[in-house]
């Protein structure tokens, strides 16, 4: 392959790799649809309520995550905390896929970069704009990748038949949250990015390159867009993150 002037853009197509997760992680008989959710009181809740089976583990070298199957509406579905950043969220989906789950919702809270959006108002991803790493190893370089459209279309019609109130727009997946910086916020804003997250476009891309179905909902978190940062002490409701975790889970099993 040739070489580029940055690393991050000697894309190579070639679609094996040295370690192939089918290769390396064992199939087993799970359902086929999964939630992931960067909500780890709410796994804890439910797994004291004695809601969960523990079916495997995703181990990495610093945490090791659980992966959970309970029943939801009277089907079987898989939910697991997320791992945060593009490069453990990527690893953690490509097991997930070669352990047999084909379709997947994530939920988790994004940064807002518009004021108006409310703590807990929820945002559906469209596209992200790749501003991480890991998309470049799954997907020629470009600005964006979109989010499957299957997953998307059942996500907005869900919520708009139960008039659940939502954003259908871009979001903003970084590396580094340590370096927002104004101008780079201003730059996502004038782009249409309404939200920052650390993942959406990792997920999109692989869930692109490994063909299985995957959207994304996120609610508002802490605010970005004004003159100095604002938590919003968006932590402290669990009700809105209960109530997420429901709502993917009810969404996960229309796909």
């Amino acid at each position: 392959m040739l070489k580029r002037d940055f690393p991050i853009l000697e894309f190579d197509s070639s679609p094996r790799a040295k370690i192939e997760p089918s290769e390396v992680i064992k199939r087993q008989d799970v359902p086929e649809y999964c939630v992931i959710t960067f909500f780890g009181d709410v796994i804890k809740k439910m797994l004291d309520e004695g809601k969960l089976k523990e079916i495997a583990k995703f181990y990495t070298a610093t945490v090791v995550l659980p992966i959970y199957e309970t029943e939801f509406n009277g089907k079987p579905i898989g939910i697991v905390q997320g791992y945060l950043g593009s490069a453990g969220s990527g690893a953690q989906l490509e097991e997930l896929i070669a352990m047999g789950f084909k379709k997947f919702i994530v939920c988790g809270a994004a940064g807002v970069l518009k004021k108006n959006i409310q703590v807990g108002h929820l945002v559906v991803p469209y596209s992200a704009v790749r501003d991480e790493g890991l998309s470049y190893h799954y997907l020629e370089p470009s600005r964006e990748v979109e989010c499957n459209e299957q997953a998307l279309k059942c996500i907005t019609d869900y919520l708009e038949n139960n008039q659940i109130p939502f954003i259908k727009a871009k979001t903003w997946t970084t590396d580094s949250f340590y370096r927002e910086t104004e101008e780079k916020i201003a730059l996502r804003v004038s782009e249409g990015c309404v939200t920052v997250e650390m993942e959406a476009a990792a997920f999109f891309a692989v869930s692109k390159f490994r063909n299985v179905v995957l959207g994304q909902i996120l609610h508002g978190g802490d605010d970005l867009s004004g003159i100095q940062w604002d938590s919003r002490n968006w932590v402290r409701r669990e009700d809105l993150r209960i109530n997420l975790v429901d709502l993917s889970m009810t969404i996960c099993l229309e796909l």
